[in-house]
């Protein structure tokens, strides 16, 4: 009896590696290889990623494919509690272009590390050449997330990177936004990312983009890290009110 019981053990075991999904660190080197994935994805820590899908629309600048886009797994801060998906690569825009980035998986988490908490981070460079120009060039990052609550239930994130100054050449910006749900063991993650180099010469370029998650029961890190809650939307609404005051004078002028 004892020996047969082990004997299932054995199988059991074997049958769970097999099922398993396979280590997104080893598989999964650019967005092209995530898609790949399909929908067995891959396994980052004790979450599993799956349904990875990616497009770029240029509207008439380079195009980026999923085999130029860079794709990291890492654990912030060094906590396997909050891990971090980057997506790497130089989306340009110039001359009055404009660029759509989506984005959009699924993750799935044990009970033992539910998800209450979502990060959306941007990084890239905006310009404002001359203060006679009309269009000031801007990156804006929208996200959805379904279902962590009852029913269906969408929680949204809002980023905009965006010039602080009239100065030649491009100025680097980062932004984040954050949002808190019900502790949950599925969610589906969209992000609709647009990129608009205004009027010439000024321009656009993303240049990362980072998706961070935090289980329940975390405690959140210090401020410089993510721009949380608080600083990231004093952040944000800085970076609107100065976008729209600009361009109104500009329209007024």
């Amino acid at each position: 009896m004892a020996r047969l019981k082990r004997t299932l053990l054995v199988f059991a075991f074997l049958a769970a590696c097999a099922s398993a999904a396979p280590l997104c660190t080893t598989v999964v080197a650019t967005a092209a290889d995530f898609a790949a994935q399909g929908h067995g994805g891959c396994q980052f820590g004790d979450k599993v990623v799956y349904d990875f899908t990616y497009s770029y629309s240029p509207g008439g600048g380079t195009p980026v494919p999923g085999t130029s886009v860079v794709v990291q797994f890492s654990d912030f801060l060094n906590q396997p509690t909050m891990p971090v998906v980057s997506f790497i690569a130089n989306w340009d825009t110039v001359n009055g272009q404009q660029g759509d980035v989506r984005i959009a998986y699924s993750v799935s988490a044990p009970t033992t590390g539910m998800m209450y908490s979502s990060t959306m981070t941007l990084s890239g460079y905006v310009s404002d050449v001359d203060i006679n120009l009309f269009n000031t060039s801007y990156i804006s990052g929208a996200e959805s997330i379904c279902c962590p609550g009852p029913g269906n239930t969408v929680v949204h994130l809002n980023t905009l990177l965006a010039p602080t100054t009239t100065q030649p050449g491009l100025q680097f910006q980062t932004a984040s936004d954050q949002v808190f749900y019900t502790p949950t063991t599925q969610i589906s993650i969209l992000k609709d990312i647009f990129i608009y180099a205004g009027d010439f010469p000024n321009q656009a370029r993303l240049t990362r983009i980072d998706q961070g998650l935090i289980e329940q029961d975390v405690s959140l890190p210090e401020p410089g890290g993510y721009l949380l809650l608080g600083s990231g939307l004093i952040l944000l609404a800085g970076f609107s009110k100065r976008a729209v005051r600009m361009n109104k004078n500009r329209r007024t002028s």
